[in-house]
């Protein structure tokens, strides 16, 4: 059987508290179908870029980046500017608040990870581990990844902690459509 494979070195922060851990996937998506678009006699299909303007083809070296700030009118950007404005990755997974275990909604969950102590980590981790338990908390934190900033979830099992990546902002707007008809949804305390 295979070795799980850290993912990421992270310190868990809060105060003047910092705990050194491991992230590994809690799951894996084996049973991943990819379709490949065809043309009629069954050769693959390319993708091509066109100039709307000139009705030319452009190279994707040729491409660059902009953001439409009134209709047809666009603010170029270089790709050392687009760096940076990427937030840099950290390392720290800052710890915000302490909440109740139900005060996310399920329906918030993104990607799960399992979180180990790493070196020297041991100690502190087993009582943040207890403390959630014991009193029936979570921990939601900041944690900055690949140019973006993701809210978090640190979450006590008997097994250790999990490290729940959460959605929010843009990806709930059709929510304000559902009716109590559309779902029959439990209130949470």
């Amino acid at each position: 059987m295979a070795t799980a494979r850290s993912i990421a070195s992270l310190s868990l922060s809060f105060g003047l508290v910092s705990i050194p851990v491991r992230l590994y996937s809690a799951t894996e998506s084996s049973a991943t179908i990819r379709f490949n678009m065809l043309a009629p006699d069954g050769s693959r299909v390319e993708q091509q870029y066109v100039s709307k303007s000139t009705g030319k083809k452009v190279e994707r070296s040729e491409m660059n980046k902009g953001y439409e700030f009134e209709k047809g009118k666009f603010v170029v950007f270089t790709a050392d500017e687009l760096k940076a404005l990427e937030e840099s990755p950290s390392h720290i997974v800052e710890i915000l608040a302490f909440v109740p275990d139900r005060a996310v909604d399920p329906i918030y969950y993104d990607k799960a990870y399992f979180v180990a102590p790493d070196k020297r980590g041991a100690k502190p981790y087993s009582l943040l581990q207890r403390a959630l338990l014991a009193s029936g908390r979570c921990a939601l934190a900041s944690w900055n990844n690949k140019g973006k900033t993701y809210m978090v979830q640190i979450r006590a099992t008997d097994d250790g902690l999990v490290f729940q990546q959460l959605y929010g902002g843009p990806k709930f707007a059709h929510s304000r459509t559902w009716t109590s008809n559309t779902f029959r949804c439990r209130m949470r305390s």
